[in-house]
């Protein structure tokens, strides 16, 4: 059975290999050029920058499990960074990828088909399964069933049609982040390797450069605060930048030069409200969908997505670790 999965993030790429690993031959596709999604990163100078998740948490042994099993030591690695104010629940430092955060998307993509830079524009169904349409109408194939792993505004654009799911993904709903990547000549020592709420406009400072892999020294990874993103959220990036980082000079009373590397916007940055289900499946249409918004925020609420609709498309040999279909 043919299977394609729209999405290269964790719950994608988890659903995806599970599914892989009892027969389907299963298609990955992403309008990115690569894997990530909330751990994405870009090549910058000498280095690496996580302008996605800077760092993510595994709490429970099932998800640490899976990331042993599938992405070596030297790709994940521990980090215990100095921090300065109050982690939340979904803010909690556990592992990072090495030399980048995207290192962990793509070991788990694995053997994997996998499309990129491949912008799904529209589904239709058929009496020989799904067809899937790029941005451009045309027609990429067919295929038995279809996963949906994107954030959910853009899951919503293409299963709207399916009430079955459409009335469920428009529960969640989604805040956008401005990040912005600064490099300053020198290190400012009144800001730890991550400060938590130093600004109103600011949610999170993050050095990427103490990260281990990344190069680019004296890099630091901006984090725009839900209520400035929302107000700045249809400027031009290059405007955008150059007030993060005024306001990142003001607030480190710093002498050192600051130079903007890139600004970049994720629409679809945090689940403010999740859906309150694992995930989403009509065994009927042979359609589901998947994705952190369904539970919460975190890199480990997509990957227990992703786990949990594999295992309900009657991927068995899942182990379930005894959490069964509920959260853990």
């Amino acid at each position: 059975m043919k299977v394609a999965v729209i999405g290269a993030g964790m719950a994608g790429l988890t659903a995806a290999r599970h599914l892989q690993s009892v027969g389907r031959k299963v298609t990955v596709f992403d309008k990115s050029k690569g894997t990530g999604g909330r751990l994405a990163s870009r090549s910058v100078g000498d280095g690496w920058v996580d302008h996605g998740a800077p760092y993510f948490s595994a709490d429970h042994q099932p998800f640490r499990e899976e990331l042993a099993q599938n992405v070596p030591p030297a790709a994940l690695q521990l980090w215990n960074p100095r921090v300065k104010g109050l982690l939340d629940a979904d803010e909690q430092v556990h592992f990072i990828g090495v030399p980048r955060n995207s290192a962990v998307t793509r070991n788990l993509l694995g053997s994997l088909s996998f499309q990129p830079s491949t912008r799904i524009g529209h589904l239709e169904k058929s009496a020989s399964g799904w067809q899937l349409y790029n941005d451009g109408e045309s027609l990429l194939g067919t295929w038995q069933q279809v996963i949906v792993a994107a954030p959910a505004p853009q899951t919503l654009a293409l299963v709207r049609d399916y009430p079955s799911l459409a009335e469920n993904v428009r529960k969640a709903r989604m805040e956008p982040s401005w990040v912005a990547a600064v490099q300053t000549a020198e290190l400012i020592e009144s800001l730890a390797e991550v400060t938590i709420d130093p600004h109103p406009a600011l949610r999170r400072i993050t050095l990427n450069s103490a990260k281990p892999g990344r190069g680019n020294s004296h890099l630091y990874l901006l984090q725009a605060a839900k209520d400035w993103s929302i107000e700045h959220l249809e400027e031009a990036p290059e405007e955008v930048g150059r007030q993060l980082e005024a306001i990142f000079t003001r607030l480190t009373a710093s002498s050192s030069e600051a130079t903007v590397l890139f600004t970049h916007r994720w629409r679809y940055a945090f689940t403010e409200q999740a859906v309150g289900k694992p995930c989403l499946w009509d065994a009927d249409l042979q359609l589901g969908a998947c994705g952190d918004w369904c539970l919460g925020r975190r890199v480990e609420d997509a990957w227990q997505s992703g786990y949990l609709l594999a295992r309900q498309m009657g991927c068995w040999t899942v182990s379930c670790s005894g959490f069964g279909m509920s959260r853990f």
